[in-house]
């Protein structure tokens, strides 16, 4: 089942809540928002812009998911916090193909510092870490990716509370 008949109009500066009981559409409206999941009819527009239904191009046009599973959709495991953070935007640190460590490192820093994510090191694999840091670096990623949107599916579901407390606190200042 797919959300139907849905209008959403967002401003600069709002936050819009969705609630709704397990199996009502919340998740599947935002990832057809995000072009995971197919919109059967009407479009999504961001701004002026009607992107093409790819996740690239939602990304291109300034949305950011972080979905409610991060084990299994929101992040690479078996990769490193610095890769999962820098995936979607690698085009400030790579010249001919090749990327520039030291600048992504210096960025990686600034997010895990920003975020306050404890690891021993930014090239941890991502599944050694708990499930509050691992949402952390899910937030991280969609902040270095320069969105102007973002997309949290659940985004304080299994946490502790002082992780959610950081959630709501960043949250805020994105508004």
């Amino acid at each position: 089942p797919k959300p139907h008949d849905v209008s959403l109009e967002l401003r600069r500066g709002e936050i819009l809540g969705l609630a709704g009981l397990i199996g009502a559409g919340r998740t599947e409206l935002l990832r057809s928002i995000f072009a995971l999941d197919p919109v059967r009819s009407g479009r999504v527009r961001v701004g002026t812009i009607y992107p093409t239904a790819t996740p690239k191009a939602r990304i291109r046009s300034g949305l950011a998911y972080v979905s409610e599973d991060r084990a299994r959709e929101g992040l690479a495991q078996a990769r490193s916090i610095a890769d999962n953070i820098t995936y979607t935007r690698l085009s400030p640190y790579s010249r001919w193909g090749w990327l520039n460590l030291k600048n992504r490192r210096r960025a990686v820093s600034h997010w895990i510092d920003r975020l306050e994510i404890k690891a021993a090191s930014p090239e941890l694999a991502v599944e050694t870490l708990s499930g509050g840091t691992q949402q952390k670096v899910a937030l991280a990623r969609a902040l270095h990716q320069r969105a102007d949107i973002f997309l949290l599916d659940e985004p304080t579901r299994g946490i502790d509370v002082g992780t959610k407390a950081t959630i709501y606190r960043l949250i805020g200042e994105l508004s």
